[in-house]
């Protein structure tokens, strides 16, 4: 089979313009569907509280009188005035990919990386831990 020169001559920077978007395209589709890495996963549960809330009074309550708290560790960060627990509240929250104007209290953050907010579902959690 003879290949015409017009071809030859459109052939490579055809070939080479298509591989290129392939590229692109791939790069693009990875990079958004990888989760950003935090700081660095906890050996322990992550509680993130602001005083004076009441959901959090909610499951500080149930912190106090459940039967778990002495077989599990949870780190209590107080989020609304530390602005370091804020600040990590906020990287935690990007992990489990929740916009930022719908971070808030009370949130658990598990050595697994999972987000769990609210209290209802914070007390749901860890009442079904096997401990």
């Amino acid at each position: 089979m003879i290949i015409s020169a017009k071809v030859k001559k459109f052939f490579l920077p055809i070939t080479l313009g298509i591989g290129l978007l392939i590229i692109a395209a791939g790069t693009i589709f990875f990079s958004r569907n990888q989760k950003p890495t935090p700081p660095s996963l906890p050996t322990s549960h992550e509680y993130f509280f602001g005083g004076g809330c009441p959901h959090c009074a909610e499951v500080e309550k149930f912190l106090e009188s459940w039967d778990g708290k002495d077989k599990i560790q949870i780190d209590k960060k107080e989020a609304w005035k530390n602005a370091g627990n804020s600040k990590l509240l906020l990287q935690r929250a990007k992990y489990c990919n929740i916009p930022s104007n719908e971070v808030g209290v009370p949130l658990l953050f598990t050595p697994r990386g999972k987000c769990i907010i609210g209290d209802e579902p914070i007390i749901e959690y860890l009442q079904g831990l096997a401990l």
